[in-house]
């Protein structure tokens, strides 16, 4: 097999992955879904789905951009390690060393804390501060910030446990406007944003790029309509959370930390951020990044959560594939729609040996792939090369329940062993019933329609 069958299975696969995507969108009642899937070095499959505005029925398309939340704290990670390649500071510096400020009576954790421990989330200071900054009346400043950490903010010693902190990622953004004399936002602009012509990507909100985005929307409650979120900028927070971007310019972003280029910087600097720096509580902390092991390939990724959206991106590095998914809600499956990607291509990749084998005796299978309702809940028949598979699109891990239907004749078909959906090496055909409508006719005889649904 050649390298880039990956690539080709994917692509014969895209219009399946389409399917159930879509199927998401539509059960989860998601305003909005972009994807994007890139493997080795280029785009296979981009899509949206859903809308940008519900109220006007303005369609979700690639231009619009998306607050990323905490994927913010990427950028912020790889602008410390630029710094660190080009010598200006080191990982075990104290931070003190540069903020002179950051120190409390009250708070002898403080002294101990290094630029590593921000970066891993093992300072153990305080994860936002105690001024709640979700309006314009409580955003936080540098003076704010000074005088809390006068007061303490550490809850643990360094490096006892893994404690999610924002504020840590602010005191970052400090040390880069300390170390480099440049604002944050200039800072990420000149170092990574321009080298990596990310035109669509920005480090924070501003009346400018405002009416780019798409609208954020709330958690849905039953038989009521979602309510728009309200967004402010995240002003001394943005080094946290405060970047807007798309799926194009995320995937630039994890290109640059594919081995192998130096556009950033060099491989050994991206070895150091992708390899375990702290494991606690079953997590595993690179530098910047969060670190896993599923599905059986290295993967690095981020989640962001912001009002009004919720993200979420990795590198699958053995298989060389970036995986991006926005969606416009502040509370969804996006997380579980990122690992079932993942779980996907791993799996076709597993069986692409058998699925990219053609045969040419089989039917033309456009009239009888599709959606069908059954009595244990819908299927989805699709397309892969010249074959049959079917998958439940119901759920968040299509790869679980993905099986490869064997050609008998005609439109009749044979499960395969351990099929969770029909009886394993019992037949299934597809027939026009007595109004001349397609049907699917289970191993039993039942008859199943198809069903089309919109949003």
């Amino acid at each position: 097999m050649q390298k880039n069958d990956l690539k080709s299975i994917i692509k014969k696969s895209s219009k399946l992955i389409d399917s159930w995507l879509d199927y998401q969108t539509y059960i989860n009642e998601l305003p909005g879904l972009a994807v994007g899937v890139f493997i080795d070095d280029e785009i296979i499959f981009q899509k949206e789905y859903g809308y940008a505005d519900l109220e006007s029925k303005t369609k979700l398309n690639d231009q619009h951009l998306f607050r990323i939340a905490s994927h913010s704290k990427l950028f912020t990670a790889s602008a410390i390690m630029k710094l660190v390649f080009e010598e200006k500071l080191s990982l075990d510096d104290k931070v003190v060393r540069y903020l002179p400020w950051f120190v409390s009576e009250n708070d002898e954790n403080l002294q101990h804390i290094t630029i590593r421990h921000l970066l891993t989330h093992s300072s153990g200071i305080t994860s936002d501060g105690d001024i709640a900054h979700d309006t314009l009346e409580n955003l936080l400043d540098l003076n704010l910030i000074k005088k809390q950490v006068k007061q303490g903010i550490s809850y643990f010693r360094t490096s006892e446990t893994v404690k999610y902190s924002n504020f840590g990622y602010a005191i970052l953004g400090l040390i880069i406007n300390a170390v480099s004399g440049l604002t944050y936002e200039d800072y990420i602009q000149n170092e990574i944003l321009t080298p990596l012509e990310m035109t669509n990507t920005y480090p924070d909100l501003t009346d400018g790029n405002r009416n780019k985005h798409a609208i954020g929307y709330k958690l849905k409650y039953p038989g009521k309509k979602r309510e728009d979120s309200i967004q402010i900028p995240s002003t001394i927070m943005k080094p946290a959370y405060g970047l807007s971007s798309n799926v194009e310019d995320l995937i630039k972003f994890f290109q640059a930390h594919m081995m192998g280029n130096d556009i950033l910087f060099p491989d050994h600097i991206k070895r150091e951020m992708q390899r375990i720096q702290f494991r606690k509580n079953n997590e595993n902390k690179g530098l910047g990044f969060g670190l896993s092991q599923n599905p059986e390939a290295g993967i690095i990724f981020h989640v962001g959560g912001h009002p009004g959206f919720r993200t979420m991106s990795g590198l699958v590095k053995d298989n060389k594939a970036i995986v991006v998914l926005l969606t416009n809600v502040s509370s969804g499956p996006v997380g579980d729609l990122f690992w079932g990607l993942c779980t996907l291509i791993h799996s076709l990749n597993m069986l692409k040996n058998n699925l990219l084998q053609s045969s040419e005796d089989r039917p033309n299978l456009d009239e009888i792939i599709g959606f069908y309702e059954t009595n244990y809940g819908p299927q989805l028949f699709g397309q892969i090369n010249s074959n049959l598979v079917l998958l439940d699109p119901s759920i968040s891990s299509p790869a679980n329940s993905m099986q490869i239907l064997q050609h008998k004749e005609d439109y009749k078909f044979i499960a395969s062993k351990g099929a969770p959906h029909i009886s394993p090496g019992e037949s299934i055909s597809f027939v026009k019933d007595s109004n001349g409508k397609l049907i699917y006719m289970d191993c039993r005889n039942g008859k199943h329609e198809r069903f089309d649904f919109s949003y």
